[in-house]
């Protein structure tokens, strides 16, 4: 649905712009890099609009391929359902040991409390 809308606004926003050049005929001189060029007006908004264009393009091609270098690294790193299995027992084999120590810190207190103080 993103997709749509954006075209949708593109395809409304370049039917402006064609207006407006097409309503700009008049021919206009242009001093680029010292050199003065005659122009008609509704050209140099095109090539505006197009140098414009292929600058955001770049810019979201070069975010684009930065995405698709971090998914890439991120599907690399994801471990195997076997691999997974073998952490989720060694969790539960320390969170048993766990428990045990628990139980043995708990005798040896309560052998202390009954022991006599000397």
């Amino acid at each position: 649905m993103k997709k749509q809308s954006t075209t949708i606004a593109s395809i409304v926003i370049l039917i402006i712009i064609a207006i407006f050049a097409l309503l700009n005929t008049a021919t206009v001189v242009v001093n680029l890099f010292g050199a003065r060029v005659k122009t008609p007006l509704v050209l140099l908004i095109f090539i505006c609009l197009l140098i414009g264009a292929m600058t955001i393009y770049l810019l979201s091609f070069s975010s684009h391929l930065k995405t698709t270098k971090e998914l890439k690294e991120l599907q690399s790193s994801r471990i195997s359902k076997d691999e997974l299995k073998r952490y989720q027992k060694k969790i539960n084999q320390l969170q048993k040991e766990n428990s045990q120590l628990k139980q043995q810190i708990k005798q040896q207190d309560s052998q202390k409390a009954a022991s006599p103080v000397k």
